[in-house]
């Protein structure tokens, strides 16, 4: 193997991931698959442009510049199939923090925000915080696929109170990709009912079997009120360094959204998030991408196989792009406290609980694990259902 996928990272006590694992998960031995944040260590390009930072010494204000702009073109050209601008691109500290930025510059107090869960839940807790409301159009579940309400969208985007809608691209927490038909169709009713949309596709260079996932701004009509987030977040797990890349095409759009970061009190790029972009933005960069998504669909393609065996009862969706899974126990629980009990204390497998997204007596799972890891985890559970 020319990339090590195989060690199991050190994670101090303060990581989020770490903090969060219950003892019984501990005491046997097992890794947690809640949180999508990846077990193995990062691309070596990374990890050698972050040495060079820390033995020169300075960690100074650090601008966008040319050379910066130029790797984020190239990635998304390279990795994504998407070519844009030099000066679509807008440095912000973080993901979410964008978010926040957004909902500011095109909502009031009191202002509704348009998601589709099952959805990401700090969407929501964002909106909660600057006092707007979330204006909920559930996905639809039928035949095995999730697909968008887009009665339910047009109808939230025509109420003139709702002006933002946040699409998750691949989707967070189904780890479904949104394909260009779709995307059309929900850039035409944003452009008819003058709804901006954040597209959050931070997990986009990370697809499965073949697929691409479409940018946003790439498809018709898209460009006049899209906002696209990416980030090595991710692609190459830097959940915890604040530092997303947003992309507006259109001019006047770009220059509010900039004005409201300004006043957000943004300052400069992160000088490690800097030195990480234009690193990892390279051939060896996208040669990692690569490799580490070949070893999670092994991963997806293991854990596929052991519920068909062991749990043919709760369909496994998911798997087309970001590293996690989203499984269905409604047919053996009805009460998601029992469905925890039993995975937590007796399976002793930890992985995140629907009810964050929306959908109770679901689970999310991040596979972006040594396979030993999952191995040994899959074990417990199998031990587990003999009892069951």
């Amino acid at each position: 193997m020319k990339y090590d996928f195989e060690t199991l990272v050190k994670r101090r006590s303060a990581n989020l991931k770490q903090s969060t694992i219950p003892k019984e998960i501990v005491e046997a031995g097992n890794v947690s698959f809640d949180g999508a944040e990846p077990d193995f260590p990062t691309a070596p390009v990374i990890r050698r442009a972050v040495r060079e930072l820390a033995d020169n010494g300075l960690y100074g204000f650090t601008l966008c510049d040319e050379v910066y702009r130029k790797s984020v073109c190239w990635w998304m050209d390279h990795s994504r199939g998407t070519e844009i601008l030099p000066e679509w691109i807008v440095p912000t500290l973080g993901t979410i923090y964008s978010v926040a930025t957004t909902i500011r510059m095109c909502t009031e107090e009191g202002d509704g925000v348009i998601v589709t869960p099952p959805i990401y839940n700090r969407y929501e807790q964002a909106v909660r915080r600057l006092n707007r409301r979330t204006v909920k159009c559930p996905l639809i579940l039928k035949n095995g696929h999730y697909q968008m309400d887009f009665e339910a969208i047009e109808e939230a985007m025509c109420d003139s109170d709702n002006h933002l809608f946040l699409l998750c691209n691949p989707h967070n927490p189904i780890g479904q990709i949104w394909d260009e038909t779709e995307l059309s169709r929900l850039a035409a009713l944003a452009e008819k009912y003058d709804v901006i949309v954040y597209s959050d596709e931070i997990f986009a260079d990370n697809c499965y079997e073949g697929r691409r996932c479409p940018c946003y701004l790439s498809v018709p009509g898209a460009k006049s009120h899209g906002i696209t987030a990416v980030s090595l977040g991710k692609s190459f797990h830097f959940t915890g360094v604040n530092h997303a890349n947003i992309l507006i095409a259109d001019e006047t759009l770009r220059e509010r959204f900039v004005d409201r970061r300004t006043r957000d009190h943004y300052g400069s790029i992160d000088p490690l998030a800097y030195e990480s972009v234009v690193a990892a933005y390279t051939e060896e960069g996208l040669d990692w991408i690569r490799a580490s998504n070949a070893y999670v669909e092994e991963n997806i393609r293991l854990i596929r196989r052991f519920f068909d065996t062991y749990l043919p009862e709760v369909p496994v969706y998911g798997g087309e792009g970001g590293y996690i899974l989203w499984m269905d126990f409604r047919n053996l629980f009805s009460d998601e406290r029992e469905l925890k009990e039993f995975l937590y204390k007796k399976a002793y497998f930890h992985v995140d609980m629907g009810s964050s997204y929306d959908a109770e007596c679901f689970v999310r799972m991040c596979v972006a694990s040594p396979r030993w890891c999952i191995e040994k985890a899959l074990e417990c559970l199998k031990t587990a259902l003999m009892d069951f």
